[in-house]
């Protein structure tokens, strides 16, 4: 399905099951394919939402996003389907994202849940991931599986075009949350496998959760990147507690 955002962007947008509206945001690079297995798990439940991010995925291909374009349209799809609160999840750079408009809007969402979050760019990562995102011509075969699965036919114009929004430096300024997580008042949940690797450091979880003391951390062993990603299954369970135990706790 799709819906018309600002400047006449079209934004691609899955919604299936009932009951609570969960608003998925997909990570870098990628789309909103990434949260199948998740989505399949939580629909008994939940009214699961996901979004192409403008630029990637399905929705429109721009070449260029302001600040707060993300933010915006996410807002947007909102408002769209008459969603007046919602759960709210992101990984990666949906993360952000999402601690973003929780900031921006903490009238609008439930819960927060941040899944192999960032509270700023990995520094150590940079250079490694913009020769990854640039190098179009002869990408590691796995990344053109997958951003062939994620974009179609012309990933190479979304990709090229994810390279140069990460570089923006208003977006990346946008989208640095280490210095508000404190400020953060949404009941949190953290996830992230136990692999640590230096583009989402395991740190920047346990960073947030310190930050917030009271957030929900939940560390998946064995797992690498993304716990919602590759332990949808036990994420499922987790995140039907939290949302379980915030409800509980607003009431009391």
């Amino acid at each position: 399905m799709y819906f018309t955002a600002a400047d006449k962007i079209k934004i691609y947008y899955d919604d299936v099951g009932s009951g609570a509206p969960v608003v998925m945001i997909h990570g870098a690079a990628t789309s909103s394919k990434v949260y199948d297995g998740l989505t399949s798990r939580m629909v008994a439940r939940f009214r699961s939402i996901r979004l192409d991010l403008r630029g990637l995925g399905q929705s429109d291909r721009v070449d260029a996003v302001s600040a707060t374009d993300w933010c915006d349209d996410t807002m947007a799809l909102m408002d769209h389907l008459e969603i007046e609160k919602a759960h709210l999840l992101g990984c990666s750079l949906g993360a952000r994202i999402a601690g973003r408009l929780v900031l921006d809007h903490p009238e609008r969402f439930e819960t927060l849940t941040v899944d192999a979050p960032l509270v700023a760019v990995a520094q150590g990562a940079n250079t490694r991931l913009n020769t990854r995102f640039s190098n179009l011509d002869d990408p590691d075969p796995t990344d053109r599986r997958r951003w062939r699965l994620f974009h179609g036919p012309d990933w190479r114009e979304a990709v090229s075009f994810y390279f140069r929004a990460r570089n923006d430096p208003g977006l990346q300024e946008h989208l640095t949350l280490r210095p508000y997580l404190s400020s953060i008042a949404l009941p949190t949940l953290i996830t992230r496998g136990d692999i640590d690797d230096d583009v989402h450091p395991l740190s920047h979880a346990i960073e947030w959760h310190a930050a917030r003391p009271s957030s929900w951390l939940w560390i998946a062993p064995g797992t690498a990147f993304s716990a919602a990603q590759n332990q949808a299954a036990a994420f499922a369970r987790v995140f039907s507690a939290f949302v379980d135990q915030s409800a509980a706790e607003k009431t009391t």
